[in-house]
């Protein structure tokens, strides 16, 4: 390789690092902002410490680390913080392929598990308040009820759920007629 491709592939590796060191910088930032600032409460009673602030917290310092060797090492051409943004990224993607593979085996018992664990806060929501505050926002931010639906609340549906699915319903229902009309089309043109 030539001296110019070199210093070309120095400055991509310094500029993308740089680019990944802020975006860790703002990940940690929201993090940070949501250990402070968040109301929800812990949903996972069992693991109070997996919360949303937390893993931002946990991912944008790794990223800022990572990307502060890849900056440092490309520019400086220091070959010791070289292998060590190697080493980092190599751990890293053998951590996400491990992570993907027991992610797919282990698929039902951990949809049983966030099941479990969701299903045992909503007992606790009249009696702890991070956790009231906590359903109640998920169930307005994401329009839905509880775990599987409306039974899940013993004592009746809290006012936090959406009073009907009839929007839901529709949607579906729209959705259904585009798709078999794509279908029809597809095979009037041949395609």
């Amino acid at each position: 390789m030539g001296m110019s491709s070199l210093k070309l592939l120095k400055f991509v590796l310094f500029f993308f690092n740089l680019i990944f060191w802020f975006c860790g910088c703002c990940i940690l930032g929201l993090g940070i902002y949501l250990l402070i600032h968040s109301k929800f409460g812990v949903l996972f009673h069992n693991l109070p410490s997996l919360t949303l602030g937390n893993v931002l917290v946990i991912v944008g310092s790794v990223i800022m680390v990572v990307a502060f060797l890849g900056c440092m090492g490309s520019i400086k051409e220091n070959k010791c913080l070289l292998m060590s943004f190697f080493v980092l990224l190599l751990i890293i993607l053998l951590a996400e392929v491990t992570l993907a593979i027991l992610l797919f085996v282990y698929e039902q018992k951990l949809k049983e598990y966030v099941a479990e664990g969701l299903t045992e806060s909503i007992q606790r929501y009249n009696s702890d308040n991070s956790t009231k505050a906590a359903w109640d926002s998920i169930q307005s931010f994401l329009q839905c009820c509880g775990v599987n639906g409306t039974s899940d609340w013993t004592s009746g549906p809290p006012a936090s759920c959406p009073k009907g699915s009839a929007v839901k319903v529709l949607g579906m229902s729209f959705a259904l007629t585009l798709n078999c009309q794509i279908d029809k089309t597809s095979q009037v043109l041949g395609l």
